[in-house]
């Protein structure tokens, strides 16, 4: 209790932060609940609404990722120009439009319109809410409050399927629109990062900042870590930004591992696993309501996500990611071996085994797969070229949600389900060596300490652009080994960072994830 005491600001700061991830999840969850309902009074003529076709309603579902995508170049264009705190605060009108387009709607172009809003503010919010609050946070915390993100993703999509389950879709939509007021009011108090304001020249603000942020350090503590800060902004600022910089070794490397990531992620199969989660439940012979089912998946998946939130600052984020992908491989493999029995009127007193391959699949996603990738997203790209790349790699995760969301029932009526299912159970397979193999761990580590790992690796690989990098070697005089020494342009990189890389480079597995 008193570790939170002392972090408390911080905490606010970015559950403040993550509210505008809620308003995400509650668009994500709306369609769920409020889609059968919306059926339901347009058979009965309970509404002005026209009749949907199949293709609108899948457009209904489709265009929230379209939304995200254009939102990738709205985040790109001005969070390192206006802040991340007033690209998040300018959400929160259109945020609030979104949903009474959809609540009061007459036709299908009303409920497309409010959709495509709500995945573009959504969207922006996944991207700039993990770049504020990986910037405001210590070291030691800055895992769990990371993680907190698709904590409120989760929760809000939990909101929307209870509260949905009791009123209809139009009042859903209505009490969704108060997600951004409350955001926004509560955004407004909060100050931006000491890092962007650093950026601007604005250092006073910047320590009143740091100082209601770490209100419990002392004066000169704070001051030593301004003053770090203000280096590693001072390096960034030295060296003129363009998008040819995200071309550079150092900066590539870290892209596309982020980009890898985001693919692992979407073609783990989860949408098709949410798809089918009121089936799964009639399989294993249970007589729930559609929405309880719904609710019950819900409440996993947030309990899960909790723990990979508690877990990720002392078991670290590659043992998670690890877990994740090879339980979700398992469970992917068990449910087509379901589909494929039942396929063949084989699957007698076998109803247990997809309850129990969604259970355990939806657990390892939520702890490693959902969350994570949004708090590495904020950790490993460069300061340098942050909104550029963060840009490019959220439009990359929106294009391959859009492209599963949108064709995974073509697929599926192709290939039938259960080969959808081992094709992803691969998926999360090869994603289990990529990380195992490519991916560090990030564990405590400062941003310069990232920084400099990337750039080591740069040196020893080559770079596409020159890094103003260079080796010396130095013979050992008794041991005929070699001393590798490693000089960057600018100021002298910590120590500390220098032998993480090192260790990094010695274990490439990573098997050490729980080394300090």
């Amino acid at each position: 209790m008193s570790s939170f005491w002392k972090c408390r600001n911080q905490i606010l700061a970015a559950v403040a932060a993550t509210i505008g991830g809620f308003g995400l999840g509650t668009a994500l969850g709306y369609t769920s609940p409020a889609m059968p309902d919306l059926r339901e009074r347009i058979a009965r003529v309970e509404t002005d609404m026209t009749p949907l076709s199949e293709e609108e309603e899948s457009w209904i579902g489709g265009i929230l990722n379209l939304g995200g995508l254009a939102s990738a170049i709205y985040v790109g264009l001005v969070l390192d120009v206006i802040g991340r705190k007033l690209t998040m605060l300018i959400l929160a009108p259109p945020f609030v439009a979104g949903w009474l387009l959809i609540g009061f709607a007459t036709n299908s172009a009303m409920l497309i319109t409010g959709r495509a809003l709500l995945g573009f503010c959504g969207g922006s919010f996944s991207i700039a809410a993990p770049l504020y609050v990986t910037e405001i946070a210590e070291d030691r915390i800055r895992g769990a409050l990371g993680s907190l993100l698709q904590v409120m993703v989760v929760l809000g999509i939990l909101f929307s399927y209870v509260v949905g389950a009791f009123i209809s879709y139009k009042w859903l939509a209505v009490l969704c629109s108060f997600v951004p007021v409350i955001f926004f009011f509560s955004m407004i108090f909060i100050p931006e990062t000491p890092r962007y304001l650093l950026t601007k020249g604005r250092a006073s603000e910047a320590s009143d900042s740091l100082t209601w942020l770490r209100q419990n350090l002392s004066a000169h503590e704070i001051e030593v870590e301004l003053k770090q800060i203000e280096a590693s902004v001072n390096d960034v600022l030295a060296e003129k930004s363009s998008f040819r910089d995200l071309f550079e070794y150092r900066h590539l490397y870290p892209t596309s591992l982020m980009i890898g990531i985001m693919l692992f992620q979407q073609l783990s199969g989860v949408n098709a696993v949410i798809f089918y989660t009121t089936d799964i439940f009639h399989s294993a012979g249970a007589s729930l309501p559609d929405y309880l089912s719904t609710i019950i998946f819900g409440v996993v998946q947030l309990s899960a996500t909790v723990l990979s939130t508690l877990l990720v600052d002392k078991a670290g984020r590659k043992i998670l990611f690890l877990t994740s992908s090879a339980v979700m491989c398992v469970s992917l493999i068990a449910l087509g071996i379901y589909f494929q029995l039942k396929s063949e009127g084989k699957n007698e007193g076998l109803g247990w085994l997809p309850l129990v391959s969604l259970m355990l699949f939806i657990c390892a996603f939520s702890i490693g797969y959902g969350p994570l990738p949004w708090l590495l997203l904020g950790e490993m790209i460069p300061q340098k070229v942050k909104a550029r790349a963060a840009s490019i790699v959220t439009m990359v995760n929106w294009i391959l949600c859009f492209v599963v969301t949108k064709f995974f029932r073509s697929i599926q009526e192709a290939l039938t389900i259960q080969w959808c299912y081992w094709i992803f159970s691969v998926c999360c397979a090869v994603g289990f060596v990529f990380v195992l193999i490519l991916l560090p761990e990030t564990k405590g580590k400062t941003f310069a300490e990232i920084d400099e790992y990337f750039g080591r690796r740069a040196g020893s690989k080559g770079s596409v652009f020159d890094e103003g990098m260079e080796m010396e070697t130095k013979k050992k005089g008794e041991s005929g080994g070699s001393e590798v020494s490693m000089k960057l342009s600018g100021p002298p990189a910590e120590r500390k960072g220098r032998h993480w890389a090192n260790v990094q480079d010695t274990y490439s597995v990573g098997l050490s994830f729980y080394s300090k």
